[in-house]
């Protein structure tokens, strides 16, 4: 009867043992769950901010790409203007010269073009998960182009930076000229078809009665005669396959463009044209004065004008037969004016370059007119053409990232 008392004791004391031991092996596996759970948790939004850093280089290496690939253009028609005013200057530089100017003029596009470029961004209007482009800089490693910035991801309370590196080789790029030795020697003069002919246009805007309308382009197919003032004509085109006849004045306009197959004719004064490009085939009257600023002038024919020709800021005139002006012609230091027949002036103010072919008639009050034969009216009064002009071969982009947790 002891015996069997005793066996009952320790086979409860066994049961509570297991008991204790199981209970003690749950706590144990529900602790590391919880832990699993927290520690998946701090490894999501460490992940979440990991991305953002990501989208925020991914997208600032793409807009450093298009400033690159935007600018390029650019930057060939800047170096190509800073050969042809050399030219003109009979100033001689080596390629290996033009060749350098390649990379300020494009680590400055490039420099002006980020500047306008968003640096953070917020996702889904969450104040604490955003990325954010810091630091960015931009320096010279001999010829190339090197951009460094780093990118921060966060994600509430974690956060995530990236480094990046972009490298554009400039000194990849060379400049050929179409296999000539001599870029210089062939030029071409104005060909009168600058502006192109305006296409997909409304019926309104085909020979319509007055140009003041809703129509930015206009476009006559034969002859035209407009008989009211034409004052503040900005931001037209006027293309005309015959003569154009605009009686009365034509001042203040700007950003302005007019062709003519054949003759044109202003009836008064044509005073304040701002950025305006005129180009006729015929010959051309103007009936009052004339006052360039920044605006360009071709001429087929021959030009009579009726009171001063003034031409200020870049103003460039072309005239492919004789120019008579009834008072005052004064051009500007920075200003030019081609003459391919005969000048007639009362009085001649020259600060920039004039270049007659003629004879030249009236008073010279200040500076000095070139009377030129064909060849260098060529040179000075044309460009050199299309297939002569320098073009870059421009190099890749290399991109390189670093992460930093």
């Amino acid at each position: 009867m002891k015996y069997s008392e005793n066996e009952k004791g320790y086979a409860l004391v066994t049961v509570l043992l297991i008991i204790v031991v199981f209970m003690v092996i749950s706590l144990s596996f529900m602790g590391q769950s919880f832990n699993s759970v927290k520690q998946n948790k701090v490894v999501e939004k460490n992940y979440q901010s990991v991305a953002l850093a990501e989208m925020g280089v991914s997208l600032y290496q793409r807009a450093v790409k298009n400033a690159y690939l935007s600018n390029q253009e650019n930057v060939v028609n800047q170096v190509n203007q800073m050969m042809a005013t050399d030219r003109r200057n009979k100033v001689s530089k080596s390629k290996e010269y033009y060749n350098g100017l390649v990379f300020p003029l494009m680590k400055q596009a490039i420099q002006t073009s980020l500047e306008s470029e968003q640096k953070t961004l917020k996702i889904e209007n969450r104040d604490n998960t955003f990325y954010s482009i810091q630091d960015v800089n931009l320096t010279s490693r001999e010829k190339d182009i090197y951009i460094t910035f780093s990118s921060l991801g966060k994600q509430e309370d974690e956060i995530s930076t990236l480094s990046a590196e972009m490298t554009i080789p400039v000194n990849d790029m060379g400049l050929t000229d179409g296999g000539e030795s001599d870029p210089s020697t062939t030029y071409s003069l104005p060909d009168f078809n600058q502006i192109k002919e305006p296409t997909g246009l409304s019926e309104k805007c085909k020979n319509p009665p007055v140009i003041y309308d809703s129509c930015s382009e206009v476009f006559i197919a034969g002859s035209g005669s407009f008989s009211q003032n034409h004052n503040q004509l900005d931001d037209k085109l006027l293309y005309a396959k015959g003569a154009l006849l605009l009686s009365g004045n034509a001042n203040n306009m700007s950003n302005t463009k007019i062709h003519s197959d054949g003759s044109m004719s202003i009836g008064k004064n044509l005073n304040g044209a701002q950025n305006v490009f005129i180009e006729v085939k015929g010959a051309v009257s103007f009936g009052g004065q004339l006052r360039m600023d920044h605006s360009n002038v071709h001429v087929g024919g021959s030009m009579s004008l009726d009171g001063h020709l003034d031409m200020e800021n870049q103003s460039f005139m072309y005239v492919g037969g004789s120019a008579d002006i009834s008072k005052h012609l004064s051009i500007s230091p920075d200003s030019k004016m081609c003459v391919a027949g005969n000048l007639h002036a009362s009085q001649l103010n020259i600060a920039g370059e004039l270049y007659v072919k003629g004879s030249i008639n009236g008073k010279i009050k200040t500076g000095e007119a070139d009377k030129v034969n064909q060849a260098d009216f060529k040179k000075y009064c044309g460009k050199p053409d299309s297939s002569q002009e320098l073009t870059i071969e421009w190099g890749n982009i290399v991109n390189n990232v670093e992460y930093n947790y």
